[in-house]
């Protein structure tokens, strides 16, 4: 889950976990036999403990075959306020300078300032403009992109299908956002799993014909 309190920055991020970016094949694998007509956004909305007002975040996780995290999109809204933030996550062990890239198919690149680093992922975030929101809502494909350290792009590609209908919805509470997130997250394993052993019979098929 995002974490809300993104209010400093910090220098490094640590390397450790910058594996889970090698794994970003099978994870991509796993959004593109997703059922077309299935939203991996959620919409999580709870009362904000510091400001007292309504706080949703439209949210979607990228995660490999195993579960393990890779990356996450957050679009932030306080009720009443027009200002909307866009939050990016990635593995740690990327270059923290120039910062990430955000792009909607072959539309504008937005630059985002990393804010703070975790143990298990380093957080971008910058305000956005309605423009943005629009592309978004009428585009295919959001792409992350942050430099490993031998300064080269990493891409994280996150689909925008359904996202429309779920940034236009009521959202859920925390606690049904979570277990939706998990049951996405299943799902898109499961038809991983089943994609790939459909492949692997292709390709032993293949191989017997040849013999």
């Amino acid at each position: 889950m995002v974490e809300l309190g993104l209010q400093r920055a910090v220098r490094v991020c640590q390397p450790a976990a910058l594996a889970a970016a090698l794994v970003l094949p099978s994870a991509a694998l796993a959004q593109d036999v997703a059922p077309p007509d299935q939203s991996q956004w959620v919409k999580i909305c709870s009362e904000d403990p510091n400001t007292n007002k309504r706080l949703c975040l439209v949210t979607q996780e990228l995660h490999a075959d195993t579960g393990q995290f890779i990356a996450s999109a957050t679009l932030r809204q306080f009720a009443g306020e027009d200002k909307t933030t866009f939050i990016a996550a990635v593995p740690p062990g990327m270059l923290l300078q120039p910062g990430l890239r955000a792009q909607v198919d072959d539309g504008k690149q937005y630059e985002i300032k990393y804010s703070i680093c975790f143990p298990n992922a380093c957080y971008a975030d910058v305000e956005v403009d309605n423009d943005f929101i629009d592309a978004m809502k009428a585009g295919g494909q959001l792409m992350i992109t942050a430099l490993n350290q031998q300064a080269k792009g990493i891409s994280f590609p996150l689909t925008l299908v359904g996202f429309t209908k779920t940034f236009e919805s009521e959202g859920v509470d925390p606690t049904a956002g979570r277990a939706q997130l998990e049951d996405l997250t299943k799902s898109l394993k499961a038809h991983a799993d089943e994609a790939r052993q459909k492949l692997i019979e292709q390709q032993q098929k293949s191989a017997g014909q040849s013999n």
